[in-house]
This record gives structure tokens, sequence and C-alpha cells, in this order.
């Protein structure tokens, strides 16, 4: 497959997961030749400043720049709204660790940093951190104000509506549902964790690394 070819298949998913999103996602800008960005706009709420929750970042833009070897070289983000963010750097570039693929649609990586931004537990790894002050003001207020994180649980509800072939049991054929999550809270830090349903075991904080039993 040709960049131009992925890059024109990346553009109708994100319209789609803008399509999707009940008007939440806004394509202001797409790739053109000469110009592999796009900008979106996610009307999803988030921190702007250390004074979250008491104000609020109601929305935010990004650019996201394809690779020059797009897919095979990761994308870069940078959110251009006010944000303060453990893994965001202080010029607003997005850190996303090592969590590209290849073979993963734009539309999933979009999902990806909008529940990021909107500091889903599962995606807060206090082991990769972009801005230092920001880890340290989250842990603290993590611990003051725990019904304000994540920051805003529509980010978290975000699906996407994958080809019914990506779909599929690799045995049997039959559509695969997405699966179902519930917010369980760590009884150590206070940090809500989003896990699938119907599970029972032992989970580890992302937040404070504590081991503890829970049941979905």
């Amino acid at each position: 497959m040709t960049t131009a070819t992925r890059r024109e298949i990346d553009i109708e998913r994100i319209r789609a997961l803008a399509s999707a999103s009940g008007g939440r996602i806004g394509i202001v800008t797409l790739p053109v030749a000469g110009r592999p960005r796009f900008v979106l706009d996610l009307g999803y709420a988030t921190a702007g400043s250390s004074d979250y929750p008491d104000a609020r970042q109601p929305s935010s833009r990004i650019v996201i720049d394809l690779a020059p070897r797009h897919p095979f070289q990761p994308p870069v983000t940078t959110v251009l709204t006010p944000i303060f963010h453990p893994h965001v750097f202080v010029s607003g570039v997005v850190c996303i660790g090592a969590k590209w693929a290849p073979g993963e649609g734009l539309d999933l990586f979009v999902k990806r940093v909008v529940q990021l931004l909107a500091y889903d537990p599962l995606l807060m790894n206090p082991h990769s951190i972009a801005n230092a002050a920001a880890n340290v003001w989250y842990r603290l207020a993590l611990r003051s104000h725990p019904e304000a994180f994540p920051t805003d649980a529509a980010a978290l509800a975000l699906t996407i509506d994958a080809p019914t072939a990506d779909r599929r049991h690799a045995a049997g054929g039959e559509a695969q549902a997405p699966a179902q999550r519930v917010i369980r809270h760590c009884p150590g830090c206070h940090a809500a964790l989003r896990l699938p349903t119907g599970r029972s075991g032992t989970v580890r904080c992302p937040t404070c690394g504590r081991d503890f039993e829970a049941s979905t």
C-alpha cells in the first residue's frame, strides 16, 4: 500500500469518526498534497491549567502531522489550546510512548489521543512523563478531587465503527461486539480505572502502582 493510498484511507476513517462523535470531533483541515496534516477540534473537557477542576478547558484543537514514511513512522500530535497534562510537553506535543503500530488506523489513534487528554486512567503512565510539574499537580488533584477524573466521561465512551471484517472472530466469523467497561476506584489513590465488565481478579493501579482485588 502506498503512502498516498493509506492517507486517503485515514481521511475517510477520520470523517467517519467525526460523523459518529455526535459533533464532538470537528474537522478543520485535512491533508493535501505537500501538507500531510490533520487539524481537529475536540469537544471534550480537559485541564487547561492547574486551576482545574475549578476552571476547565471545554475543548481542544490538535494538529496531527503525518510522518514522511507514514504509516511506518508515528504521527506527531500537538495541542494548540491551553492544556496542563503529564503526557503533554510544554510545547504542546503529545507523548504517545510506543503505542503506534503501522497497521493502526488514524481513527483509533485519534480516539486514544482524545481519551489521553481526558485523563483516561488506563492511559495515564507514571513512568512516561512529559511535564513533571503537571504530573505532580495531577497526583495531588486526583487525591483531592477523585470525582473530577477523567475530565470528560464522553471521551471514554467514544467508539469506532470498525468494518465488519475487522470485528469478526478468526474462527467462527461472528461479529464481535466491543467490550463494555465500568469504573472502579483504586483504594490507595482513588484513581478511576476503566475495566472490562464480567471480570474479577487483581488489578494494578497505573497511577500509584497499588495492586487490589476488583470485580466487574
